[in-house]
């Protein structure tokens, strides 16, 4: 069954000459959905999308026009499901089987979408908008807005940071390295109505993504230092890197907010490159496969010339916020005494002391009393961590029902022998604490206490001694880092 596409006159005759939405509209723009909006197209990047997004829309971008540019959409259209969910989805999604027509994506959007945005920025998905201290593109457009129209953000090249293969778990977390300051392309944070479609359709050849005087429209645009823009992609490269090398321009411009280009990712994205494709816009990117060994060692040089962890820190922030939706502490340190032997001074359980002991061990939480002593004078229990260790923490996980009152008071002792005992914990009728429920009794100590013992007693006259599970935290003992800490300190 074929169909056919019967075309509305008016949209025709108003293509090459304004937004849909405002020709239909009879030339007044209607109001804007968002604030600050992402124009991408994407080819190859299945496995970084997700990462690009959420980056992005934690700094403030409030929707994302993506453009597949893959023969197949399929993947990309997997990897993005979820931003296309719900009645406000974060993404716009659209395949353009026509490979590598970058600029014809863009005025798609100019023409179907530009109406819907205050601010708009075309972006690269190995392009990341850096701003350091602030993270907030809202503060961007806030600070230069009333005076301009547009704002040039820079450049800066993120070496492969020694990878030969691209790690698979992202781009932010595992590139650290850039070159010492900004270079001399840019991308603009543009408010829309200086992104002229009609000048962009009647001018094909211009980059609006870099630059936008080209137009040759009138436009007041500053780069993040508030300096004006005007000429600055004359005589190009000359005067940009004129400009930039002047003044500490190039290190200054980083301080303050940029473009991280993860341009280079590992030894096989030379080649990667010309593989993706290099028709239409892209067919520039045929140089990458005629470097020589000499010259990828010089782009290595000066794309991995300065750590930088501002990314991969802010990254990390956001994704560790994942521990503190932890039901149950955990611990920096690794967990020394799960499996280990135990015994303990009596048992109410079937089987041994030992084999009672040793369930305070198992791993596994139930919320009940794992182990559990007789009814006797000052019962305890111990375990064999193995071997001497510094122990930095001890969690004690209290039976949820029931009797809980039992370890209101107990005391903690570490020993590297089993005779010579340094009492580290002395509670005394302290609060109730629980376990399972995500309140154990945790104790700390980040310079650590060497001990290859631990044993744990409740004081008294005829009381019991029963935890659901008792984890040790700590690490082993190097002597190596004994006599190097030694000789630090004698030094």
């Amino acid at each position: 069954m074929s169909q056919s596409r019967t075309p509305n006159a008016q949209d025709l005759s108003s293509f090459g000459k304004l937004p849909l939405a405002v020709a239909r509209n009879k030339g007044i723009w209607p109001p804007a959905r968002y604030q600050h909006v992402l124009v991408a197209c994407a080819r190859w990047e299945n496995d970084s999308v997700v990462e690009w997004l959420s980056y992005h829309r934690s700094i403030g971008f409030d929707h994302v026009y993506l453009y597949c540019n893959d023969d197949d959409p399929s993947g990309l259209y997997e990897a993005v499901l979820p931003f296309l969910q719900g009645e406000t989805p974060f993404v716009t999604f659209h395949h353009y089987r026509y490979q590598g027509e970058q600029l014809q994506m863009y005025r798609h959007f100019l023409r179907h979408y530009a109406q819907e945005t205050k601010w708009l920025m075309f972006l690269d998905l190995d392009e990341f908008v850096c701003l350091p201290g602030s993270d907030d593109i809202a503060g961007v457009s806030a600070r230069f807005g009333a005076d301009h129209d547009a704002i040039y953000l820079n450049w800066c090249g993120y070496g492969h940071s020694g990878h030969s293969q691209r790690p698979a778990d992202g781009i932010l977390r595992n590139y650290t390295k850039r070159e010492v300051g900004a270079s001399p392309l840019t991308k603009i944070l543009a408010k829309t109505g200086a992104v002229s479609y009609r000048l962009s359709y009647d001018n094909p050849l211009v980059g609006i993504h870099h630059d936008l005087f080209a137009l040759g429209a009138p436009l007041r645009a500053c780069n993040m230092l508030g300096e004006s823009m005007e000429g600055y992609y004359d005589n190009f490269p000359e005067n940009a890197w004129a400009f930039l090398n002047a003044d500490n321009r190039r290190v200054r411009l980083v301080e303050v907010g940029y473009i991280a280009h993860f341009n280079i990712r590992s030894e096989e994205d030379f080649a990667r490159r010309i593989e993706r494709g290099c028709k239409g816009d892209f067919s520039a990117q045929t140089h990458w496969r005629d470097r020589n060994a000499d010259e990828r060692l010089a782009y290595h040089a000066d794309t991995n010339a300065v750590t930088d962890l501002y990314l991969s820190n802010y990254w990390k922030s956001l994704i560790d916020k994942g521990l503190k939706t932890t039901l149950i502490p955990g611990s920096v340190w690794p967990l020394l005494s799960v499996g280990k032997r135990a015994t303990q001074s009596s048992t109410l359980h079937d089987g041994s002391r030992d084999e009672d002991a040793c369930r305070a061990v198992s791993g596994r939480l139930t919320g009940h009393p794992q182990h559990h002593t007789a009814l006797q004078d000052n019962p305890w229990w111990m375990v064999d961590l193995g071997e001497l260790s510094h122990i930095h923490e001890i969690m004690i996980f209290n039976r949820l029902d029931g009797a809980m009152e039992r370890l209101g008071s107990f005391k903690v002792e570490v020993s590297h022998d089993r005779f010579f005992w340094n009492t580290i914990i002395d509670r005394q009728n302290g609060p109730l604490f629980g376990g399972l429920d995500g309140t154990p009794f945790d104790w700390r100590n980040d310079a650590g206490v060497l001990g290859r013992f631990v044993r744990v007693t409740v004081p008294g006259t005829q009381v019991y001694l029963q935890t659901d599970q008792i984890e040790i935290y700590g690490r082993p003992f190097s002597l190596a880092e004994f006599e190097q800490n030694r000789n630090a300190a004698s030094a």
